[in-house]
Parts: structure tokens; sequence; C-alpha cells
């Protein structure tokens, strides 16, 4: 991560204060952190391998996606660990401070979505970060019609593809499933089913979600003399 950047782009919000866009790059900021814990994983793990069969191939394609999109994000949004940093340090410095404030909305955003995610994966579970990532991005794009139109790589950033991948193997897995268990395949919920699921639901209830600004005011009433 190019920690110039990331300074370039912190100093950008001394000046500005755009709410729209303040709630997609904390949705990209998101994304950017499970792509990260997606590069924690070995793919090459026997227990992995086992509930997500993908070839060299595929896992090449998802790697190179990751990184491409990991490495955009890194310079075109505030990531974790810088947004992190500034409010932990907000009281360091003025210019830190100030920063910090244009930022709270986005803090506000954060949290609201770390909690749905908290909410719906019980602790100890398999879940798939790199999916969630690309669903969450398909979601808000093809079933909710919202843009990434500032950042033009997203746009275009192949997730149907991508998803089309891990929905041919979820189909084998079901089968497989199926089979041995001797149930109904359309009974069957496989980690990738919950990953679609957890990613539509936070989507949907982040559109629902809106920031109040300066929530402590109290609105000020006029009285009219009387004549």
């Amino acid at each position: 991560m190019d920690k110039n950047e990331q300074l370039k782009l912190v100093l950008q919000h001394c000046n500005s204060f755009n709410l729209k866009k303040l709630k997609v790059d904390t949705l990209l900021l998101i994304i950017h952190s499970l792509l990260c814990d997606y590069e924690k994983i070995d793919i090459k793990d026997e227990s992995k391998k086992n509930i997500l069969p993908i070839n060299s191939y595929e896992i090449e394609f998802i790697n190179r996606s990751v990184h491409n999109l990991k490495n955009y994000l890194e310079n075109n949004i505030v990531v974790n660990e810088t947004f992190l940093y500034i409010f932990k340090n907000k009281n360091q410095s003025p210019l830190f401070l100030k920063i910090a404030k244009n930022l709270e909305p986005m803090r506000v955003y954060y949290q609201y979505l770390t909690s749905l995610f908290s909410n719906k994966i019980t602790k100890g579970s398999f879940w798939i970060p790199e999916l969630l990532a690309f669903s969450l991005i398909h979601y808000f794009k093809k079933e909710y019609q919202k843009s990434f139109i500032n950042h033009p790589l997203i746009e275009d950033f192949p997730t149907e593809k991508l998803l089309n991948i891990y929905n041919k193997n979820n189909i084998e897995i079901k089968k497989h499933i199926s089979k041995s268990e001797d149930i109904n395949s359309w009974k069957v919920k496989t980690n990738l089913d919950e990953m679609y699921d957890l990613s539509e639901f936070m989507i949907k209830k982040y559109l629902e979600f809106n920031y109040k600004i300066n929530e402590k005011r109290v609105s000020k009433v006029r009285t009219k003399r009387k004549k």
C-alpha cells in the first residue's frame, strides 16, 4: 500500500464533504478489507478445496481480479488501516481533528455495515470473503441499480464472470451433498448461498440507512410577537 497516496486521499477530505461519495467509499472500504482477508487464506488448504472445488485457471483469475481491485482501491479510497489511524490520533493535531470531523459519516456508515455483518455471521463458521466482496458489488450495481461512477475500474469489473465461477461450483457442491445425504438439491444450503444472502441483506439495509447530520441539534421555533 502506498502511504503517500493514502495521505493525499486523506488531505482531500480537509476541503470537501460529499455524503453520497462517503457512503459509497465506505462500502468500498469494507470490500477492500474482505479482499485483504482473502489474501490471508491459503487456497491450497485441503479443507477449503473440499468446500470450493475450483480449478487452477479459476483460482488464477480470482487471484488476479482480487489483486487488481485491491490495488485500485488502495490508490482511490481511504482504506481501513488509514481510516482507523485517523480516528485513533484525531486529537494529536488540528489537521487530523478536521479530517476526522469530515470523515465522521464514514465512521457511522462503517460501524453500521460491520454490525450487519457480525450479526449475521456465526463465530467460527466458514465464510468466503472474496465472494462476499464480489456479491456486494453485484447487488449494489445490478439488483439496486446503483453506480460506482467515480470508480471506472469497478464499473467495468468482471463481477458477473467471477460470480459465474462460484455459481457453477455451487451447483456441483449441491449435487454432491444431495447424492451423499439423499436429499433434494433445492433443500441444500451451502456456504456460498449464505454469502449471497448476506450480501443482499447488507446492501438492502445499507441503502435504507441514512446518516443524520448533527443529530443533537435542536430546531429553533420562532415566536411571533403579538401586535
